[in-house]
């Protein structure tokens, strides 16, 4: 009864997050938007279309993975009532199929908003050959990962039946840092051409900015991003030598070196406040809760070192990620809040971050004041909106 209770829990706690963000989709009016004083109605509509138009499909998608993933975990407790233990390289083999199943039901999906949807937009700027490359590669590293995470665990929970859950918690805490160091090293090159920074002047500017922060810069790099997609952005990435800053080449060709110069200070604070050591941190800690919740869990339902957890474990990280989301969200917006108080102290011009997060909004189609369901549901940075009157705020202040 405890397993079924724990089940029904995570269940409902990811068919209200799903009503949430339907709801506050559906309840959201271009023409009541605070926005409007900054932008146009026909921004705001379009924005607005854009929004609803991903989000739908996102949501058939993730109740489409859900059914699959909650329907090979009925199947394999009815049909195999004892416990399997095939050998590693036959675990291997389900792994892979269940992955390349899960993930051709999702391609019409991803498909469509990735490529479709863009165009419709004017975004994308690939042909279908060039996202279809994009999408295979990531499709691949996807597929090599999760095989490799779930192998590994099938490994320690029947070498280790019942206490599997830490030495696991261990190999995730490693990964974490070790993606963090490398992704920017192995990864990124795969989809991304960097060259550094060659404007002199707004590269002395990012320096001297640096110094008055106390941010080390290890580098700041140009994405040929153009050739894919018309929207601007800018991250950080990487940890010790690896840190970089990283901007599109679409945000130098159309913003001005001072909004430009505010996007990498946004990213220099995310550095002076060591989010990324924070978010590794973090991450490690679910994961070691994740791990314990999911074997006691297992343990109810009497599955110990047996091949029909993993469809479960699948099962049980979706939904707890779908009912952790808010908290996660909340945290990332704090930490962006964080680092515009650190771009403004270091810039400190109230119409730059006005305009900065104007274009922006307009520049990706980003709705200027969500509903707050949805705010807080998929928003990972304050709204455009709420990040304009921060700076105002900033700039008011004595």
């Amino acid at each position: 009864m405890q397993a079924i209770a724990a089940w029904i829990i995570l269940g409902a706690a990811a068919v209200a997050y799903m009503l949430l963000i339907l709801y506050g989709m559906l309840a959201y009016s271009p023409g009541d938007d605070p926005g409007k004083i900054y932008f146009s109605s026909h921004f705001l509509a379009r924005a607005a279309a854009y929004q609803r138009a991903g989000l739908t499909l996102s949501l058939l998608r993730l109740a489409l993975s859900l059914l699959f993933l909650a329907a090979a975990a009925c199947a394999a407790l009815r049909h195999f009532q004892a416990a399997l233990r095939p050998s590693l390289a036959a675990a291997a083999g389900y792994i892979i199929a269940f992955l390349l199943l899960l993930r051709l039901l999702r391609l019409p999906f991803d498909f469509y908003r990735g490529y479709t949807l863009e165009h419709r937009f004017g975004f994308s700027a690939q042909t279908v050959a060039e996202w279809l490359a994009d999408y295979g590669k990531s499709a691949l590293i996807d597929l090599l990962i999760s095989a490799a995470a779930l192998l590994g665990l099938y490994f320690l929970i029947t070498c280790r039946p019942e206490q599997w859950w830490l030495p696991a918690g261990a190999v995730v805490a490693l990964f974490l840092f070790l993606s963090s160091y490398l992704y920017p090293l192995l990864i990124e090159p795969l989809f991304y051409r960097f060259t550094p920074l060659e404007d002199e002047e707004l590269r002395q500017q990012i320096l001297d900015l640096a110094a008055r922060g106390g941010v080390e810069v290890e580098g700041v790099l140009v994405a040929d991003a153009g050739r894919r997609t018309h929207k601007v952005n800018a991250y950080f990435s990487g940890i010790g030598r690896t840190r970089r800053i990283v901007i599109y080449d679409t945000l130098l060709e159309r913003f001005t070196p001072q909004e430009v110069l505010a996007v990498i200070a946004h990213e220099m604070g995310h550095w002076k406040r060591r989010h990324i050591e924070l978010g590794i941190i973090a991450g490690a800690a679910a994961s070691f809760v994740g791990l314990y919740v999911l074997q006691l869990l297992l343990q109810k339902m009497n599955l110990h070192a047996d091949i029909r957890a993993l469809p479960l474990a699948l099962l049980f990280f979706t939904l707890a990620s779908l009912a952790a989301a808010p908290v996660e969200n909340a945290l990332s917006r704090h930490w962006e809040r964080e680092a515009d108080s650190i771009a403004f102290s270091l810039t400190g011009n109230r119409d730059t971050f006005v305009s900065l997060y104007r274009k922006l909004a307009q520049s990706n189609l980003s709705v200027p004041q969500p509903h707050p369901f949805l705010k807080a549901t998929i928003y990972t940075h304050p709204p455009p909106l709420e990040r304009i009157k921060a700076a105002q705020r900033q700039a008011a202040a004595p």
